[in-house]
């Protein structure tokens, strides 16, 4: 083989030369293939930019770099790819010292994950954990040994080395908890679904009040800042208050309005000498350019009664610093900031990771900017006063979006990665004229507007319809509007075009467009949009009957909308599953477990053996569309798997099959007529590739033959016709009706034709 140089690789995939074995670097049938380039897909730079900063100089490294490759080139998709790495890579992090193995060549697969999955290493870890590990490693090894074995015996010797070890499922068989986790997880979402619900009508009224109350505050303290702008300003520090409220709820709010330099010299006694001469030669950061103003939230006064004051539901959140990260925090302060959002449930107790819920990396959502300084300044000033400084901008744009994503998800069940497709573009945001419903008293037709999106589980780039109402519309104005006072944009003007957010498990899939979900000239992610919501909605209590908190997802709003809708609104369910968008990704589990079910009955009525095989001859029998299930997808289904060995006769292990014949001898394959099609269709789908094609080339070659013998013999007859027959005159020879070839037949028409009908 020639020598191949990193500029030949493809170019994400250059990063690790150098960084991983040769032989991996160049695997044959991969992306970086250097004999046939451009035939297979490149690993998706993401990934490699994963391989690269974490797993290179680990042991395990050239194997999951290989994996990363073999399962891109075999067409997975590359979030799929990414997850199967981005669970294998932690895993082996924390088996091997828990193991004490050095190098892959310790890596006694069968003995150490059967070791994993029965909790005697690592047994701290829950369930859901080893499960996930077992079935990503199952999923890549699979592919690697169909990928091996494609290879030719040369190339698979030299990549046998790095690829992961098989394990068989019977092997493992028993302590694969993969039903258990799953109805865990199913009675976890349900509990939670079910203490959002009764609430789920006073979500949306307390995001849109709290919205409409922060927007007072922000018109408030522009309506100071405007009173600056007149030709006599009044000093500062500006004083200013509103009425907030009527009736019993009447308070009024009380604001001042600063600017560095006035802060400082308010609380001379608490800065240093170095600081107030700053301030008195207006230098350094209190320059006329860097002099910003600011807000501070002085208290709230009760007008009407004695009852407790409601203030702000943001004001704590501030006063803590749960906003923005602090640096130099003492592990005191760290753990009294986490114990107490892990008392409003977030966050597992015990759990050594910090979590951080209201935190945006976006610069200026939720927090003042690092990058102008001001974040470093008020944090200081915060420390100095007993009133709350306001980032008023950072937080009326994360309450414009967390009001529009809960409208979102609580009025069309749309998931979070629909919801950051949202645009509004011509071919994104439709108008739509339908006819009125039948028997309808007023028969003009109706107008409906409209997102046009891909939603999870559609493999093509078709959009599907989501449907949204006159709030939704009204939010979106309000949002677009926002967006426009940010950056500054004409009426009419369109918003920046940003690119859909890197960190995305789907953002290979969707180019630059002016995404509605951006702050600022950058598109946000989910975490942005969960903490936004979580921001708004902060105070809100939500407990499972147990007296489990419940933490506010986008997922979890989605099950309380579905669930309203079918419970409370008695909608029903096929309509609500089409709001959802199920018919996109279809409940195919369920029709699996429905198709093993049925199956088992047909079999055990007929008095046959229940097996693997039996059930997936039996599945096309009893299927509408004739299409059944393979027994891949009996096993990869926790309920479906669990049926079927329940009723399953076989017990045992299997005996190693034998290599089928490769008939490269020109040996002719013998066939019986009245063999059992279902039983030789599953022994082709186990065959390899390179087995079919000599298979297929046998098959030809006899074909071939036996036509050879077919002529021979028509011309041995016809000479023999002719030598018996008598002579005949052309005036007795009878003539055949010509015979019209490739004259299409009138009237027929394609169903091609109006497919899209």
């Amino acid at each position: 083989m020639a020598a191949v140089t990193a500029e030949m690789l493809p170019r994400p995939w250059q990063r690790l030369a150098g960084r991983i074995a040769p032989e991996v670097l160049h695997a044959p049938q991969t992306g970086a293939d250097p004999l046939r380039p451009g035939v297979w897909p490149d690993v998706h730079e993401r990934l490699v930019g994963y391989l690269d900063r974490n797993c290179v100089g680990t042991p395990w490294a050239d194997h999951l770099a290989l994996a990363a490759a073999v399962m891109t080139a075999r067409r997975r998709d590359p979030s799929t790819v990414r997850h199967i790495i981005l669970v294998l890579h932690p895993g082996f992090r924390r088996l091997f010292p828990a193991l004490g193995l050095t190098t892959m060549a310790d890596w006694q697969a069968d003995r150490h994950l059967l070791a994993s999955l029965r909790g005697e290493v690592l047994p701290a870890d829950r369930q859901p954990v080893r499960t996930a590990f077992w079935k990503a490693d199952n999923a890549a090894t699979r592919q690697l040994m169909r990928w091996l074995q494609t290879l030719p015996e040369a190339d698979r010797a030299r990549a046998r080395p790095f690829a992961l070890p098989v394990v068989s499922a019977d092997h493992v068989e028993g302590f694969i908890k993969a039903g258990e986790v799953q109805r865990q997880q199913q009675e976890t979402r349900k509990a939670e679904t079910d203490a959002l619900v009764p609430q789920f009508a006073a979500i949306r009224a307390e995001a849109h009040l709290r919205h409409t109350r922060l927007r007072r505050v922000h018109q408030a303290c522009h309506g100071a800042l405007q009173d600056l702008a007149a030709p006599q300003p009044p000093p500062l520090p500006r004083a200013f208050s509103y009425d907030e409220g009527d009736g019993l709820a009447h308070e009024r709010l009380h604001f001042r309005l600063w600017d560095r330099r006035s802060f400082v010299r308010a609380h001379a006694e608490r800065y240093g000498p170095e600081t107030v001469a700053d301030v008195r030669t207006r230098s350094g950061p209190f320059q006329d350019a860097r002099n910003r103003r600011f807000l501070e939230f002085v208290q709230a006064e009760r007008l009407a009664s004695d009852a407790p004051l409601e203030g702000l539901w943001f004001e704590e959140l501030l006063r803590r610093g749960l906003l923005h990260r602090a640096p130099g925090m003492s592990g005191a302060d760290v753990a009294a900031e986490q114990a107490w959002l892990r008392a409003w449930g977030y966050g597992r107790p015990g759990a050594t990771r910090h979590v951080a819920p209201f935190l945006s990396p976006v610069p200026g959502l939720l927090s003042w900017s690092r990058a102008t300084g001001e974040s470093r300044f008020n944090r200081v000033a915060q420390t100095k006063t007993a009133g709350v400084l306001i980032p008023v901008d950072s937080l009326w744009a994360a309450a414009t979006f967390g009001v529009l994503a809960i409208d979102l998800f609580t009025t069309t069940g749309m998931r979070m990665n629909e919801a950051m497709q949202i645009r509004l573009t011509p071919e994104a945001f439709v108008r739509l004229v339908m006819p009125a419903p039948p028997g309808a008293r007023d028969s003009a037709p109706r107008i409906r507007y409209a997102f046009r999106l891909i939603p999870k589980g559609e493999r093509t780039d078709t959009p599907h319809t989501f449907f949204i109402g006159r709030e939704t519309m009204r939010l979106l104005v309000v949002v677009a509007t926002m967006l426009a006072e940010h950056y500054g944009l004409a009426p009419g003007a369109p918003l920046p075009t940003v690119a859909f957010n890197p960190h995305h498990g789907r953002a290979h899939r969707f180019g630059p467009v002016p995404y509605l979900f951006q702050y600022p000239q950058r598109h946000l992610s989910d975490v942005d949009i969960t903490a936004c919501m979580r921001f708004l909605l902060h105070g809100m209590v939500f407990r499972t009957r147990d007296g489990k908190p419940v933490v506010l997802k986008a997922h979890l709003l989605r099950h309380a909308f579905a669930t309203h809708a079918v419970h409370v609104e008695k909608i029903p369910v096929d309509i609500v599953g089409e709001w959802l968008q199920q018919q996109v990704y279809t409940p195919r589990r369920q029709r699996t477990v429905d198709l093993v079910r049925h199956a088992v009955e047909a079999l055990a009525t007929a008095q046959r053996a229940v097996s693997l095989a039996s059930i997936a001859s039996t599945s096309k029998a009893i299927d509408p569309t004739g299409r059944g299930i393979s027994t891949s997808a009996i096993l990869g289904n926790p309920e479906a798997r669990a049926h079927y060995e329940r009723h399953r006769r076989w017990s045992g292990t299997r005996p190693p099959r034998p290599t089928p014949r490769a008939w490269a001898d020109g040996t002719r394959p013998r066939v019986d007529a009245h063999r059992d099609v279902a039983r030789a269709r599953q022994r082709y789908r186990r065959w390899t590739k390179g087995l079919l094609i000599e298979r297929l080339l046998a098959v030809e070659r006899a074909y071939a033959d036996q036509e050879d013998r077919w002529l021979r013999v028509n011309d041995e007859l016809l000479a023999w016709q002719l030598r018996a027959a008598p002579a005949r005159s052309d005036r007795d020879s009878v003539r055949a009706n010509p015979i019209e070839v490739g004259v299409p037949h009138h009237g027929y028409e394609s169903p091609v034709a109006h497919r899209g009908d």
